[in-house]
Order: structure tokens, then sequence, then C-alpha cells
């Protein structure tokens, strides 16, 4: 017995299968393509979306600072600038001698005791500061200079490697060197006053960022990957869409393709998680926190697993879409469902005095281009939109609908609706 899968219904179907003696079976050869092109799409997939995501990061400061402005409200980062900063200030100013030097002898035991409370003091102050607007607008200026140096660390230009970014024994570091100085006339107005003229020394105001540890690699991957950006994207659209062209049964092979494409998605996800694992422990020093080092990669890939997200998605619809235009008998019932609907509006506008007109008749003759027409420019809309979320991919998904809709509803009304016929068990 025939797959139903492997004919096409309808009249162009008894045309092929009289002119070619036999419903249409793929060879072997384009299985074999079709295939390789599927694991050629699923490797390219993420290759694809971290090429994209380095390439924005990279190559558009105002970009990079809006991803990683959002740390300046993350508690762990607010605690771990407060602890370099005021750490940086008191152990420049040797607050215990300075006390104890005020103090009479018999009294200098209480030097620690009187530091530690000013530091807890100062701690406290320096974190109200932080979760204010003036350290958010510290904070992108900061990673806005920061920006030009860490390119140049990546792509080894170590002549512009200087900066808000430096590099130093396997760490890429961050210079907090303004926000100490904004720090320091804080607490300075709390009543420190003894931290006035404290010269701090720019060693004593950064914080680990990143271990670099295999850096040459990495930069030298970077660098392919930037250089093929707008590559690997159309490779690997190329190679999905060929896999699904290839072969005769080319809705089954859509479908393969739309779910080759969501578990490449879902790998990548993967991927980026044990990426964070790894980063991690390579990541977190005495200086910076494992909550924060957390915030700082959750922040930086946070558009690279949204997009991913999205991308799986689509794939998703594009798999149910195939699905129902297909013979199986859920996909058949769901049309008869739509139909009888479209149909149903139809006789109403009808019984309403709607009648037939010439546009109608024109729809009806080119209904299925115009519906190819409407999926087409869903696509391209996606494709063009600037970072698309889940609410556009919906949102296109149903615009489409709509217009397929109205492409059904008008197309109805240039034929006459047939008689319902019993039909035998």
């Amino acid at each position: 017995m025939n797959d139903p899968d492997d004919t096409e219904t309808g009249d162009a179907a008894v045309t092929t299968e009289a002119a070619s003696g036999g419903p249409r079976r793929a060879k072997r050869w384009q299985r074999i393509l079709s295939v390789v092109l599927l694991v050629v799409g699923f490797i390219l997939v993420p290759l694809s979306a971290i090429a994209i995501w380095s390439h924005n990061q990279l190559t558009n400061t105002d970009r990079y600072v809006d991803t990683v402005s959002p740390l300046a409200e993350n508690k762990d980062i607010q605690q771990t600038v407060a602890a370099v900063a005021v750490s940086a200030l008191f152990e420049n100013a040797d607050v215990p001698q300075r006390i104890e030097s005020a103090l009479p002898k018999r009294a200098n035991f209480l030097g620690e005791p009187l530091a530690t409370a000013m530091r807890t003091y100062a701690t406290n102050v320096t974190e109200k500061l932080l979760a204010s607007s003036q350290f958010q607008k510290l904070w992108d200026g900061v990673n806005r200079r920061a920006h030009n140096q860490l390119v140049a660390l990546l792509t080894d230009d170590s002549s512009k490697a200087h900066g808000a970014v430096t590099l130093d024994n396997g760490q890429v570091q961050l210079d907090l060197g303004s926000v100490v100085k904004q720090v320091q006339a804080k607490l300075v107005g709390a009543g420190l006053t003894f931290l006035q003229n404290v010269n701090v020394p720019p060693v004593s105001t950064t914080i680990d960022i990143i271990n670099t540890e295999g850096l040459a690699d990495a930069r030298s991957y970077l660098s392919i990957l930037d250089t093929l950006a707008w590559v690997l994207p159309f490779l690997m659209i190329a190679c999905l869409v060929a896999a699904a062209l290839v072969v005769p049964t080319r809705r089954r092979a859509t479908i393969r393709a739309a779910i080759v494409l969501t578990a490449a998605c879902a790998f990548t996800l993967v991927l980026i998680a044990i990426g964070r694992s790894l980063y991690l422990d390579a990541a977190t020093s005495p200086h910076v926190s494992k909550d924060a080092a957390s915030a700082v990669f959750d922040i930086l890939v946070r558009n690279l697993r949204y997009g991913l997200i999205v991308l799986g998605v689509v794939g998703l619809v594009i798999a149910l879409v195939a699905y129902f235009v297909g013979p199986s008998a859920p996909a058949v019932k769901a049309r008869a469902l739509a139909s009888a609907g479209v149909s149903g509006a139809r006789r109403k506008a009808g019984e309403h005095g709607y009648e037939s007109n010439a546009f109608e008749r024109w729809v009806a003759a080119h209904r299925r281009g115009l519906e190819l027409t409407v999926a087409g420019i869903a696509v391209l809309a996606l494709i063009l939109w600037n970072r698309p979320g889940l609410g556009v991919v919906l949102f296109l998904l149903v615009l489409a609908l709509i217009l397929v809709g109205f492409i059904e509803f008008f197309a109805r009304g240039a034929t006459p609706e047939p008689v319902d016929e019993p039909t035998a068990a």
C-alpha cells in the first residue's frame, strides 16, 4: 500500500502519477543528500547563533552597553562593586592605624573594632549609592569606555587595550576607578572625612570579569565567527530549505527540517548551560562572588538565549503548519472545521445581502498565490524585524492566519457552496 504522504492530493496528484506511472518516491541519492543537508544545517545553527551574538557585542558599543546595563541593578554586582570600592579606600587609608593614633594608648585595642564598624557603615552608604540612578550612569559610562578595550583584547590589538579593561595574570579586569571616586566623595559627605585625601592606586580599583586562559584560541575563533557572521545564517537556512526541496515528499521533509531546527536550538541552549558552568569555575575569585559572576554571564547571553528560544518556536510553528496541511486524520478534521467555519461565515454574509463580485472571482483565481504571498511576507517580516520576540512570532502567525481566512472567505463567494451528501460508512 502506498504511503499517502508520498503523493499529492487532488487533480495535480492524478496528473503526476499518470505521467510517472505511480506515486513519486525519493531516490536513494535524494534521501542521502537530504540527511546530509539536515546534519549540516543542525551544526550551523549554534555556529550562526554564536556568530551573530558575538558580532553584535563586538561591533556595536551601544548594543553592548544596553546588554550590560541591567547589571547595575543586580544586588550581587552592587555588593561586589561596594566591596571593591570600600576595600580600596580603607586599605589605602590604613584606618586602624589612624584610629589608634587618635586614641590614648590604653584605648588602642579599640582600633580594629572601630575600623570594622566604620567599614560596615561605609559599605551601607556605598550600597545605597550603588542602588541609585547615579550608579546606573556611572556603570554605563564605565562599560562604554571598556567596550573598545575589550574588543582590542579579543581581536589581539594590544595597542588599543588600555583603559577601563586590562589584561593581567590571565584575567580580564574592569577598572572601577571612576566609581571609587564617586564612592569616596559620598563617604566624605557622610562624615568619613579621613577618606578625603586618600589616593587609591588603579590596581586597587579593578574586578575580574573573565578568566583568559586559552585567550589565543578564543581570539582566533571569534575572528572567524565575526567574519562569517552574516554568511553562516544564510548557509543554515539554505541547507534546511534545500533538505526539504531535494526530495519529492516535501511536506514531510519540511516537518523534518523544522524539527531539526528546533532540536538544534535546544542543543545550543544546552551548550550555553555547559559554558556557563565552565565560565563560573574560571571567573569566580576572592573579589568576585559566584552570584555576581552568574549575573554577568546571564545578562551577557540573555539575548542569545532568547533568540534561540524564538527560533525554536518558529521551527515548531513551521512543523505544525506543514503537518496540518497534510493527509493525516487530525489535519483533515482541522481543515474541515476551518472550512466549515469560513463557509458558514460566507453564507451568513450572503443572507445579509453580500453578493459575489469581480473581486471575489479574482481572489478565487489567485487564491493559492495569495496565500503563499501572505506566508512569504510573514517570514520576510520575521527576518527583517529587529530582534523579534515570542510576541512578534505569535502576532505574525495570527495575522497571517487572519489574512488567509479572508482570502478563503472571498474565494468561497466565487464558487457555489457544495451540497452536503451523506457518505457511506
